[in-house]
Order: structure tokens, then C-alpha cells, then sequence
């Protein structure tokens, strides 16, 4: 059966389908009302038992192809979406299910926005009505112990007025849910409700057009209100119409009712990043090394050839203009351009590049923090074809942008490309690769760090090698000085900001000029342990020590006290007052974080001015734009922050870049610890000096004897690179083998272990071309309450054997305790 055949037929209708819903993977066959007309590829709303599910059809055949006539046949109740799966599209999809080992429905739900294959759910509700026992009698009554469980669990929720969705009942419960709400039902103690699927939908405003002009029938209040929507060209929405002629609903309703305007429905685009105005710019003349890139790149796009690109640049070489005057021509043939960024703090500052160059109509942003509407929107028009240029984080790779002319990886080598969870665990270089190649487009990976996978896969699979080793206007790199922490130590200085730090601030204020500092960590401290008896402050859930977080500026998702936070389950603990081992009031706040660094800076330089930039101060939306805004401005002396502020940022103001600790990058056990320090630290340097002044780096280590910093310092990450791949060749670890993950956790202990070792003990029996290593405890054992096993398969690399896919693995396991999860290519085995 070809997926994508439609066959014709003048009898009644019916389409095969695929549902969202665990464990049906056989196609379910639907009967096609006449009032609905279905395409190959499009999302329906269907029945399944007694709920709606979503569903993606498949094939439409005629009654001579409906094997099943037992069956009593039930209708499509809707279509949701139309036309979102070309053939090249869906290639794409099944590649991504087949290589992740993950559902090809799973798959599918990962490509499109939030909620539109969202099914009815069953809530549980407590009933209030008299038919509840009195309080004293429903105490007396002896319960059975999965019932008294859910009730006890009901009771504590009971607060909400819409009740408990069932499944997460059974999420926390386990095998007691079913038995106890079957005897809670029994009882009339608790209803079921269902409750139907909230699925995106279009938002309409009201708009008032004008029909014909005032006249002296109107009074002089109704004239001015008709003249102002003159003034506004004849058509306006109704809500600014009462702002700009402070009117009334009931003046308007009176004037549509006389006939001089009437008031209709017209969508509302929810399209997120076009809050701020940006200024027209023009392309910028390119120096010889941009030349040359551009003319390789623009002969690929002319060809409409899937060539693959590594754009090397240094920081600061303008490789975004490169970017810009490459998808122009592609946007003058009728095309579109897709722009993948690591992180949604760089969407802003790169959107407003591109607005800049082609308007705000022709961009749009795609990533996790828009609202469900916006993204909805902003896929519609995707879909529709009015987006050509799209920019987004890595789920933008699964963008259903129709005529693709070009693909762009901007910071290709960011580790925030590969999704961890939920499944599938993909990449979205990888799928990129595939579309470029399905969709015979060409694909710029670009980086002024490129990733051994992508070095290694240029010289292997001979991809086109574009360097751009200077500044733009040759302007120089800055020097890395390195300060040895011991010495510090030595010299009886005890601060987290040595001397030469502390010099090279003051004299950066003392100038008016701007500096970023990096922390790899945000917090006030990594651990709090009792100076009395040594007690380390822990997360009930996990198992890790909780961080202390300091309450200066607190934001709606931080409490205004002094608390401990996990890092991994989001646990929360007032700070104590005292021990609660042994009651001691001493406590001693470990390492350092953000909040320590900023506090630190504080007492050395009063008058500072600080932003700190970190996933703590950066939860609200547009919070990114809001501190780097400001920052631009010159409202702020010294960015201080993580991760988030070492790519991407281009501010010609920044003279001064501080590491506070080099060695927090570097003391991990994963062998890819040296890569990513090292590609961290030149990102974060290259902020330094890209102005008209001269920028200096000082970067803070207890190991400056160290391959890594040693590279850094002397700009020699290729070179570094080479020792680390032949290292990697060594020990067959990527990219010079392949691994695969597997991920075991439960509630309990021994429940994960028994199916670990088991499942170990199974795989080695069926490799044949691939060695089994473990099981064996994660590095963090527990995580959110979960205890956690991991099995690491390694094997030859392009070759991936045929290991068993998520739905094997869990038939595998066979128990409800134990959660299984795969990871292709994982970035880390920690």
C-alpha cells in the first residue's frame, strides 16, 4: 500500500489513519462524512472508545478497500489542520522516527505546535453534593487501601474546581488508581468528567469599516467618532476605535445599526519577536574572505544543489552578513530561508538583523517560549507560504516552510541542538542534514568553534570549507590573560575576583566602557554545609545538594527570602536558621554562583551597575530583549551571567570580558569536557573588543597548565581539536564510533535495577556488532524521586545496528514501574 496514493472511488468514503494514542500503532480505517472534505497528511479529530484522539490521515479508499465490514465504522468528527505533510516533509519524519528509535506518532507530535493532536481527557472530581457521607461517617468507614490512597490524594487537591486529570492520578498512584476510583465510584464519593480537547484555534477581533460619510442626521458626538475612523483610512479594530474617539460599544452598535459602518470578525495574527521597532538597513560591503564564502554559497542556491557548508569564522568576522546577502537571492526567487539558533536569548538581537534587512513581514521567530497561539499562527503562515524567512531554536528544524531555497546553523556546535527529553532525543544538525538533502538545498554550518562531528564529518564526507580567520576591519583579537587562582591564594587574596580582575574593572569605569563577566553557574552557591558537624544541605527528590539562592532582585518565579533550590527538580526549602542535624547556627555557602559574583561586586564597587543575565532572571517572556536592551543602552556597567551570554551578543560598547572560574567547565567526567570548555571560553572572549577600542580578556583557573586553556589563550582550537579526535579515535567514542543510551528510572529502587541488568544481559545476547557497557547507576542516581539506570551501547561509526526501538524496549522491560528512554548520538553519558 503506497502512503501516498489517493484512490478514487464514486461510493462512500473512508480514510486509514494513524492515532495519538500509546499502544495503537495499526492503522484505524474512519468514515468520511460528505460535509468534510480530507487530504492525504491532514490532523483530524476522531473518536477512539469514548474520548476524541488526534489522528493524521493516511490513505483515503473507497468501500472495496475496507477489509474489517464487522466493524461498525465511525465517523471523522473534524479536520483540524490541512496540507502540512509534502512527501519530502514526511520522508523527513520517518527518518527522524527510524534513526531515534522513537514512534513515528511521537515523532510527528514533536514537529507541530502544542495541543493540535490534543485528545479529551477523563477528570476525576469530588462530588458535593449530600449523597457524600457526613464528614464523621465517611472517617468511620474503612476503606480498601487503593481506594483510601486516591481518596487521601483527592482530598489533597480538591482545592481545584475543574478536578484531577485522571492520567496524572495514575502517574502518581500507579497500579492503586484503578481500583480505587472503581470503588470510589461505587460510593458516588467522586465523578468523572470528560473534558473535550483544547486544540489552537484562530483568534478574530471585531473591525469596524465605514460605509459612507457623516451627514448632518448624526449628532455632533457621532460625526466626530465617524471622522476619527476617517482619519484611520476607513477601518480600524473596534477596541482602538473606542480608545482614539473615547466612544462607546453601544454608540458604535447604534452608528452600524443607522448604517454608516458595520462591525465584522477578521483574524488576528499572534506573531511573536515583532514588539520592537527596528530601522531599514542596507547590505554592507564585504571584505575578500566574506567575498569568496558568498560566491560558493550563492552558486549552490543558483544550482539548487544540497551542498553543505562549514562557515569557520572568528568572532567578530560577519558571518550574519554573510548569511544575509546569501538569502536574499533566495528570497527574490520566491523562496524561503530557515535560520536555527542554539539558544531563544538570540533570537531578538538576530531577528532585528534580519527585520532590518527584509522587513518585518518576511520574518518570523518559531521557538518554545512564544505562546501556544503565536505559534500556532506563525505555523499557519508557514504552512500557507507567507513566511520566508524563519528563525528559530531547535524545533524550528521541523518548520513546514514550503519551496526551502536554504538552511542556516548558526553556532552549529551549540550541545543546545540536541534535545535530551522528551522523545525523540534528536538533532537538529542531523535533521537538517537530512532536509538539505531531500529538499536538494543547501546548508551553511556555521561556528566560530565547529564541533568535532562537524570537522570530522567536513574532511570525511568532503563537505566545502569556508574560512574567515579576521575581524571585520582586521580589527584584533583580544589578548587572554591568564590569572593562577593559587597565586591569589598565596598573596592573601581570598576574593572570587583576583587582583588583576578587580584593576581591570575599575579602569574599564573609570573609561565609561562595558564589560561581561561569566559564571557556568547561576545561584549563590553550589552547596550550604554546616561548619559544626559537615550536614549538606540535599534535595529530598534527587540525589544532589540544593543551591542557595540570595534574594536580591527577586523576580514572580523566586521567593523574596533566602532559599535552596534544586537545580534538577525545582525543589524549594526556606534557608534554615539553624542545623538541623545538629542545631548549630553555621553555616558555609560553597563555590559560587551568579548571585555570589554580583554580590561580590557590589561591596568592591559601590556605584556599579549590574545586570545579571541567567535562567533565573530570564523566565518571563521577552526578558532576553528586555536586559540586553538595556545593557545596549548603556543603563549597565557589567553583564553578569552564564551559558546564555557567551554566543551571539554583538556589542561594540563591551571592552572588558571576565571568566571568574574557567575551572567549573572543565571538572567534568565526560570526555567531551575539553571541547566544550574550550569552545565556551573563545565564544565568551570573542565578546571582547569589537568596537573601535581594543578588548582584553582575563580569564580566572586553578589549572592554567591545562590543554584546554592553553589552546584558548593562544587561539589554537584547531590544533586542540586534532589531539582531542584522535583521543576519541582511541576509544571508539564519537564522532570515531557511535553510542547509544538507554535510560531506565522508577519510584522504585529495585524494580529499575532487576530490569536493568536484565535488559543488559538481553542486549548482549543479541549484539553482534556492538558492545554493551553496564548496567550501571547514572551519575546522578536519583532524580525528581525517580532512582535512574543507564545502558551504553557503542558500535562502529554510520552504522547503527539494528538496536530495538522505544516500543521493543518497553515490551522488554514489561513493567509498569519502570520508564524507558533512548538517546541516539547522546552529547553526554554522564
Amino acid at each position: 500500500m503506497e502512503l501516498f496514493d489517493l484512490i478514487d472511488g464514486n461510493n462512500e468514503r473512508f480514510v486509514n489513519v494513524i492515532v495519538d494514542c500509546i499502544g495503537i500503532d495499526d492503522l484505524l480505517t474512519y468514515r468520511i462524512p460528505e460535509d468534510i472534505d480530507i487530504q492525504i497528511g491532514d490532523i483530524l479529530s476522531v473518536p477512539l472508545g469514548n474520548r476524541q484522539v488526534g489522528a493524521i490521515a493516511l490513505q483515503i479508499c473507497d468501500t472495496t478497500q475496507v477489509t474489517d465490514t464487522t466493524t461498525e465504522i465511525k465517523s471523522v468528527i473534524a479536520v483540524v489542520s490541512s496540507g502540512i505533510f509534502p512527501k519530502t516533509y514526511w520522508e523527513m519524519l520517518t527518518l527522524t522516527a527510524d534513526y531515534y528509535r522513537t514512534p513515528l506518532m511521537q515523532t510527528i507530535k514533536t514537529a507541530l505546535p502544542p495541543k493540535l493532536l490534543d485528545q479529551s481527557h477523563y477528570r476525576i472530581k469530588v462530588k458535593r453534593e449530600n449523597i457524600i457521607p457526613e464528614k464523621q461517617e465517611r472517617e468511620s468507614y474503612k476503606l480498601p487501601k487503593a481506594a483510601q490512597m486516591v481518596w487521601e490524594f483527592l482530598q489533597e487537591h480538591q482545592d481545584n474546581s475543574k478536578g484531577i486529570s485522571r492520567r496524572y492520578i495514575y502517574q502518581k498512584l500507579g497500579r492503586y488508581t484503578s481500583s480505587g476510583l472503581k470503588e470510589l465510584q461505587k460510593l458516588a464519593w467522586i465523578e468523572t468528567i470528560l473534558e473535550l480537547p483544547n486544540r489552537p484555534k484562530p483568534k478574530y477581533e471585531d473591525i469596524v469599516i465605514l460605509l459612507k460619510a457623516p451627514d448632518s442626521e448624526l449628532t455632533e458626538r457621532q460625526i466626530e467618532v465617524l471622522t476619527i475612523l476617517q482619519h484611520q483610512g476607513g477601518e480600524c479594530l473596534k477596541t482602538q476605535l473606542y480608545k482614539l474617539a473615547k466612544t462607546t460599544s453601544s454608540m458604535v452598535q447604534n452608528l452600524a445599526d443607522k448604517g454608516y459602518l458595520v462591525i465584522s470578525k477578521q483574524e488576528s495574527l499572534r506573531l511573536g519577536g515583532k514588539s520592537h521597532t527596528v530601522t531599514r538597513d542596507r547590505p554592507k560591503d564585504l571584505n575578500a574572505n566574506q567575498d569568496a564564502a558568498l560566491q560558493q554559497i550563492l552558486k549552490a542556491i543558483a544550482d539548487c544543489h544540497a551542498t553543505h557548508f562549514l562557515l569557520h569564522g572568528v568572532t567578530g568576522s560577519g558571518k550574519t552578513e554573510v548569511y544575509l546577502q546569501a538569502i536574499a537571492p533566495v528570497l527574490e526567487s520566491g523562496k524561503s530561508a530557515l535560520v536555527l539558533v542554539p539558544e531563544i536569548g538570540l533570537t531578538p538581537q538576530l531577528t532585528d538583523r534580519f527585520r532590518a534587512r527584509f522587513g518585518d513581514a518576511k520574518v518570523s521567530v518559531y521557538h518554545s517560549q512564544l505562546s501556544d497561539g503565536e505559534r500556532f499562527d506563525t505555523w499557519r503562515l508557514m504552512l500557507a507560504g507567507e513566511a520566508q524567512v524563519v528563525i528559530g531554536t531547535r524545533s524550528a528544524v521541523f518548520a513546514p516552510l514550503s519551496n526551502l531555497g536554504l538552511i542556516v546553523m548558526d553556532e552549529e556546535h551549540d550541545p543546545s541542538f540536541k534535545q535530551d527529553r522528551p522523545q525523540p532525543c534528536y538533532h537538529a544538525r542531523t535533521i537538517a542534514i537530512w532536509r538539505s538533502q531531500l529538499e536538494n538545498v543547501p546548508l551553511i554550518l556555521g561556528s566560530a568553534t565547529p564541533s568535532a562531528e562537524t570537522l570530522f564529518a567536513q574532511k570525511e564526507n568532503n563537505s566545502i570549507y569556508l574560512e574567515m580567520p579576521n575581524r571585520i576591519g582586521n580589527k584584533p583579537m583580544p589578548p587572554i590573560e591568564i590569572v593562577d587562582m593559587r597565586d591569589e591564594f598565596k598573596a592573601g587574596n581570598y576574593s572570587i575576583l583576583s587582583r588583576k580582575l578587580q584593576e581591570a574593572i575599575a579602569e574599564m569605569l573609570e573609561n565609561k566602557k562595558q564589560g561581561i563577566l561569566f559564571i557556568h553557574r547561576r545561584g549563590y552557591s553550589t552547596f550550604v554545609s554546616c561548619r559544626s558537624c559537615g550536614y549538606v544541605a540535599e534535595c529530598p527528590n534527587c540525589d544532589v545538594s540544593l543551591s542557595y539562592h540570595d534574594p536580591i532582585n527577586p523576580t514572580a518565579h523566586q521567593p523574596k527570602s533566602a532559599h535552596l533550590r534544586c537545580h534538577y527538580c525545582n525543589y524549594t526549602q526556606i534557608q534554615p536558621k539553624s542545623c538541623p542535624q545538629c542545631g548549630s547556627p553555621y553555616f558555609k555557602h560553597f563555590g559560587s554562583g551568579t548571585q555570589k559574583v554580583e554580590q561580590e561586586l557590589a561591596k568592591l564597587f559601590p556605584n556599579i551597575r549590574l545586570i545579571r543575565f541567567d535562567s533565573d532572571t530570564t523566565q518571563n517572556k521577552d526578558r532576553h530583549r528586555l536586559l540586553i536592551d538595556q545593557f545596549r543602552s548603556g543603563e549597565s556597567d557589567l553583564l553578569v551571567g552564564t551559558q546564555m551570554l557567551t554566543k551571539g551578543l554583538d556589542i561594540p560598547q563591551v571592552t572588558l570580558v571576565g571568566v571568574v572560574s574557567a575551572d567549573g567547565l572543565l571538572n567534568f567526567s565526560d570526555y567531551r569536557a575539553g571541547e566544550r570548555a574550550a569552545q565556551t571560553l573563545l565564544q565568551v572572549a570573542g565578546r571582547a573588543g569589537r568596537g573601535e577600542e581594543e578588548g582584553r580578556v582575563i580569564m580566572q583557573t586553578y589549572t592554567p597548565e591545562h590543554p584546554a586553556i592553553q589552546a584558548v589563550q593562544q587561539y589554537r582550537l584547531d590544533e586542540f581539536m586534532q589531539t582531542e579526535l584522535a583521543m576519541r579515535e582511541a576509544l571508539s567514542y564519537p564522532p570515531k564510533g557511535q553510542m547509544v543510551l538507554i535510560h531506565l528510572s522508577s519510584e522504585q529502587e529495585q524494580a529499575v535495577e532487576k530490569s536493568a541488568e536484565e535488559l543488559a544481559s538481553y542486549l548482549r545476547q543479541l549484539a553482534n556488532n556492538w558492545d554493551v557497557l553496564g548496567a550501571t547507576p547514572a551519575a546522578i542516581t536519583k532524580v525528581s524521586n525517580r532512582y535512574r539506570w543507564q545502558i551504553l551501547l557503542k558500535f562502529a561509526p554510520e552504522v547503527l545496528p539494528d538496536v530495538p526501538s522505544l516500543e521493543e524496549l518497553r515490551m522488554l522491560v514489561n513493567s509498569k514501574a519502570v520508564r524507558v528512554a533512548i538517546d541516539v548520538d547522546p552529547l553526554t553519558i554522564l
